[in-house]
C-alpha cells in the first residue's frame, strides 16, 4: 500500500489510497457515499443475499451506542460504477472509555466478501491487512466474528478465542459466531459497564440448558478453545503437525459420501464468508 496516512478520516468522511501491488483503489471511512456503495454491493452478492445489515446494526447497538461503523471498498480504476467493486469490509470501531482498563479501542471485522470476477488476486486478505494496520495506528485490538467451521482458518492467520466472557458478551451479539483476537494483541477484560451483556448471556445459556440444547454448544466451544490453544503452542513444530492432522481430518470428513452433516454449509454472513472467500484468493 502507498502513502497511508496512517490514520482514520473523521466520521461522516473517507479517504482514498492506491495499493500498487493490487493495482486496485482503497476507499475507506463512514461517508454516506461510501456507505451506500458497500450496503449495495453486500445485498447484491451471492453470500449475504439473505441477510439484512441494517437488522444486524440494530443488534451491535442495543445498548451500545457509542459503536459506530467503518467501510472499505476495493475498487478496480479500469471499470466504472458498480462494476468497479471488487471487494468490500464492513467493520465496527469501539472507541475506548474511561472505564476500560486496557485503554485500547477496537475494530472487529464484520463482513467481508470479494466479488466472484475478483477472487483468486488478493484483495480479502488485502482489506484485511489495512484494517490490521489500521488497528496498530489507532491503538486498536482487532476482533474477528467467525462461525465455528471457520474457526480454523483465522486461528492459522494468527488470531485466537477471545478468553474475557465479559468481553465476549459486548462485542460477539450473533448466538452462532466466535470471537476470536489478534494473538499479538494485548489482553482487554472489558469494563464493568459490559456485566449487563454478561448476565444477558447467562440468561439466555440457563433458557438453553432448560430445553437441553446446550451440548452442541459445549462440544463446539471445546473444539474452538482446543483450535485456540493449537494456534498458540509455543513449538512451532508440533503446533504445525497438529494443525495438518486438524485440516486433514476436516477434509475427510467434508470429503465422505456417506457423511453429509460435516459438509460445509453454503455461506451465511460475516467471517465465514471471509474466510471462504479467503481460500479462493490465496
Amino acid at each position: 500500500m502507498s502513502a497511508w496516512s496512517g490514520s482514520l478520516p473523521p466520521p461522516g468522511e473517507e479517504r482514498s489510497e492506491f495499493i500498487e501491488d493490487k493495482g486496485v483503489l482503497l476507499r475507506h471511512g463512514s461517508s454516506l457515499a461510501l456507505m451506500a456503495l458497500v450496503s449495495t454491493a453486500l445485498n447484491e452478492s451471492d453470500e449475504f443475499g439473505e441477510v439484512d445489515p441494517e437488522d444486524d446494526w440494530k443488534k451491535w447497538t442495543e445498548g451500545r451506542p457509542e459503536l459506530k461503523l467503518y467501510y472499505g471498498a476495493l475498487i478496480d480504476p479500469s471499470r466504472d460504477g458498480a462494476d468497479a467493486v471488487a471487494c468490500i469490509l464492513r467493520a465496527v470501531l469501539d472507541p475506548s472509555t474511561p472505564g476500560r482498563a486496557s485503554g485500547r479501542n477496537r475494530i472487529i471485522i464484520d463482513y467481508v466478501t470479494t466479488r466472484k470476477a475478483f477472487r483468486g488476486k488478493g484483495l480479502a486478505s488485502a482489506a484485511v491487512s489495512f484494517v490490521e494496520q489500521a488497528a496498530a495506528a489507532t491503538g486498536s485490538n482487532c476482533y474477528v466474528l467467525a462461525l465455528e467451521e471457520s474457526c480454523t482458518y483465522w486461528m492459522g492467520q494468527g488470531f485466537i478465542l477471545e478468553p474475557s466472557r465479559r468481553l465476549t458478551a459486548r462485542l460477539n451479539v450473533f448466538p452462532d459466531t466466535h470471537l476470536l483476537r489478534r494473538a499479538a494483541d494485548p489482553p482487554d477484560e472489558g469494563e464493568a459497564s459490559d456485566d449487563q451483556f454478561l448476565e444477558a448471556r447467562r440468561q439466555l445459556e440457563e433458557e438453553g440448558s432448560d430445553s437441553g440444547e446446550d451440548e452442541d454448544e459445549d462440544e463446539g466451544e471445546a473444539l474452538v478453545i482446543a483450535l485456540s490453544l493449537l494456534a498458540s503452542h509455543p513449538d512451532a513444530a508440533e503446533r504445525d503437525a497438529s494443525r495438518a492432522l486438524l485440516l486433514k481430518a476436516a477434509t475427510n470428513l467434508t470429503n465422505d459420501p456417506w457423511n453429509p452433516v460435516w459438509r460445509p454449509p453454503p455461506p451465511r454472513h460475516r467471517a465465514d464468508v471471509a474466510s471462504m472467500a479467503w481460500r479462493s484468493t490465496r
